[in-house]
């Protein structure tokens, strides 16, 4: 056999015999496919109703539009027997009928050309194209009407399938003679533009911008991925929606139409709908864009001020939350910037950093603003370092740093806190370091174990066990994801228990400690368990327990374990 010199595409016959498997044949695909060629042609209504049909149910979807001329067309895969003008506006494939292949269907339609109704029956195993299809005269006059025999699983939620359907749809549908109720797809919207045959609405709000459908396309509505804005603090992103009128350029993904075809059109729209988004915020009179969305902004051609010029003021975080605590809104008063550092660190220098040490408000700093005049003119501080002696070997512990195993925790003669501070964003060299003594550096070196964390207490310095320990476990404990057998609250209080053992043993004489750490074992197992009026008293040493239990004005009643 010779080679073709020249071949066209074309569409096998054996396509036919596949129709079955084109659609989910789902009830949301067939409500969507009809109602869809019900305002295709010009219906001014639906009606649906449920009905008993030879010993089961059927599902009837009647409109009075202009009906279908060639029955045909109707179960002819790739024909869609609409008008040039339909086609050129909307695309259609004529695929959307053999959402129902599989399903034994009844048509009834009038037919304007040949001035006179027609009927016919497509039995479930008929799809495919293996035997004639009879078409009978009928009484109806106008419009289309199309019986299904449906499957059980259609009726347990058919009355909220039919509601999903007709909620953004553009013509009234009715069920069992019941108006459903209709909602404009950009309802709530914080603003609306009209573009290019499209309504673009911009919201604010928690949405899924993956999952949840973003385009209504007449009713049929399908997710879309599109530009979202976050401001910095804010809570939730811009987003959109879009609401389709007449914009043929914008197709869906054939034959179930469940995406949008990623061609140019949607590219377009794309940039419409971010323009929009920056044009909604430039409206808001303020905003807290980072500098790279302001820039982007500029490119669409959408002045904006800079962002408000405000900022949190510097809180430590606790290894626990890396987010770090929110602090105030700091704003028209001299602020210094505070990088982030690893929790340990911040949390040894925040009783100087939250008390205006610096001589100016400290500020949590955010990168995201810089490039804006305010936030480059601001004072920073470089980074945190903290400086002690150790049997006279010099001790320097910032981020990165880890302490060595052969140095013990305990009593420092000196700790010193190091803040090197540069004028602005443009300066490289700090105009000053800051030095403040400090009392206690517990150093983490990177983990959240106590086996690994050193804790040095400057001489003379007075600290409760207990504070010393709430600031081991702001700087080391987080929570173990992997750990499962233990909650949050089970590992916490674990760590808080063995932070408070060791805090009583660097701080506290060795009977002292230990007394401490009976005391407080005491308390957490044993004391919730004295009924309310009595009294334990408690007496033991090595091999021998006394417990006596009393009534407060009774004889103890002693037991001997």
């Amino acid at each position: 056999m010779a080679l073709p010199s020249e071949i066209r595409p074309s569409v096998g016959d054996e396509l036919i015999t596949k129709v079955s498997r084109l659609f989910n044949g789902t009830i949301t695909d067939v409500l969507n496919e009809l109602f869809q060629n019900a305002r295709r042609a010009g219906a001014g209504r639906i009606e649906v109703h449920v009905r008993d049909h030879e010993g089961g149910s059927s599902l009837h979807i009647a409109d009075d539009g202009r009906g279908v001329d060639d029955p045909a067309s109707f179960v002819t895969l790739g024909r869609s027997g609409w008008s040039d003008e339909i086609a050129q506006r909307e695309d259609p494939a004529g695929m959307g009928v053999f959402s129902l292949a599989g399903r034994t269907v009844t048509v009834r339609s009038f037919s304007r050309v040949a001035d006179e109704g027609w009927a016919m029956t497509i039995p479930a195993d008929a799809w495919e194209g293996t035997q004639p299809l009879a078409v009978e005269s009928c009484r109806i006059r106008a419009g289309t009407e199309i019986i299904i025999a449906m499957p059980k699983e259609w009726l347990c939620n058919l009355r909220a399938q039919v509601e999903a359907a007709a909620r953004h749809f553009p013509l009234p549908i009715h069920f069992h003679g019941e108006l459903l109720p209709r909602e404009d797809f950009l309802e709530g919207a914080h603003r609306v533009e009209e573009w290019n045959g499209c309504r673009i609405g911009i919201f604010r709000g928690s949405y899924d911008l993956v999952n949840e459908p973003r385009i209504n396309f007449h009713g049929v509505k399908v997710a879309c991925r599109l530009p979202s804005v976050k401001e910095v603090d804010a809570s939730y992103p811009w987003t959109a929606r879009i609401d389709i009128v007449d914009a043929p350029s914008l197709q869906l993904v054939l034959p179930a139409r469940k995406e949008v075809v990623d061609n140019a059109a949607l590219g377009a729209l794309r940039a419409a709908v971010q323009t929009a988004i920056y044009r909604t915020i430039g409206s808001e009179g303020s905003h807290r864009l980072s500098f790279q969305n302001w820039q982007r902004a500029a490119d669409l051609g959408i002045e904006l001020p800079e962002a408000s010029a405000w900022l949190y003021e510097w809180r430590p975080c606790t290894a626990d939350d890396r987010g770090g605590a929110e602090g105030a809104r700091i704003e028209a008063v001299p602020m210094i910037l505070v990088p982030d550092h690893d929790a340990d660190i911040e949390q040894c220098a925040a009783p100087l950093l939250t008390e205006d040490r610096l001589g100016l408000r400290a500020v949590r700093a955010e990168d995201a603003f810089s490039g804006y005049t305010w936030y480059d003119g601001l004072p920073r501080v470089t980074g945190l370092s903290f400086a002690t002696e150790i049997d006279g070997r010099q001790i320097h512990y910032a981020d990165g740093d880890v302490i060595f195993p052969d140095i013990l925790s305990g009593r420092v003669p000196m700790i010193t806190l190091e803040v090197p501070v540069v004028r602005c964003a443009a300066s490289d060299e700090p105009i000053v370091t800051l030095c403040f003594p400090v009392d206690m550096l517990v150093c983490a070196n990177g983990g959240t174990s106590l086996d690994e964390t050193h804790v040095f207490v400057r001489e003379g310095a007075s600290i409760a066990p207990a504070a010393l320990a709430q600031k081991i476990e702001d700087c080391c404990f987080a929570y173990d994801e992997d750990c499962i057998s233990d909650s949050w609250r089970t590992q916490q209080r674990d760590f808080e228990r063995d932070a408070r053992k060791f805090a009583n043993e660097l701080l506290l004489g060795a009977d002292e400690a230990l007394a401490e750490n009976i005391r407080a074992v005491f308390a957490e197992e044993v004391q919730w368990m004295i009924p309310i009026g009595r009294r334990l008293t408690l007496e033991a040493h090595q091999g021998d327990v006394r417990v006596a239990l009393t009534a407060n004005d009774a004889d103890p009643e002693i037991t001997t374990a």
